[in-house]
Parts: structure tokens; C-alpha cells; sequence
């Protein structure tokens, strides 16, 4: 019961942060840079090379 205390501020402060942040969202959705193909290649590439790095040191971690 003591957590739910904990919990109830921080939801209240998820969505007031949610909620403050929307409209700037929508604004650089329509007006930000857009990547080339060839910047998101690299990007998943990268992405993809984290998460292979990641497993492989659970694998060795938990064998």
C-alpha cells in the first residue's frame, strides 16, 4: 500500500509531462529535417549492432 503513494505522483507527473510536450511534438513532426535513405541505413545499422552487442553479453553473462 506504502508504493501506491509513489505511484499516483508519478503517474500525475508522466502525463503532465506527456501532455506539455505534445504540441511541440506535432510541430517538429510536420516541420523538422527529413533523413535521407541512406542516413536511415546507417541509423538501423547502428541500431542493430547495439542490440547484437547487448544479447551477446546476455548470452555470456547467463551461460
Amino acid at each position: 500500500m506504502n508504493s501506491l503513494w509513489y505511484q499516483i505522483p508519478m503517474a500525475l507527473l508522466c502525463v503532465y509531462i506527456l501532455v506539455r510536450m505534445w504540441p511541440t511534438a506535432i510541430y517538429y513532426v510536420k516541420n523538422g529535417p527529413r533523413g535521407s535513405s541512406k542516413e536511415w541505413l546507417n541509423v538501423s545499422i547502428l541500431l542493430a549492432a547495439v542490440v547484437l552487442f547487448v544479447t551477446f553479453l546476455i548470452t555470456v553473462v547467463s551461460g
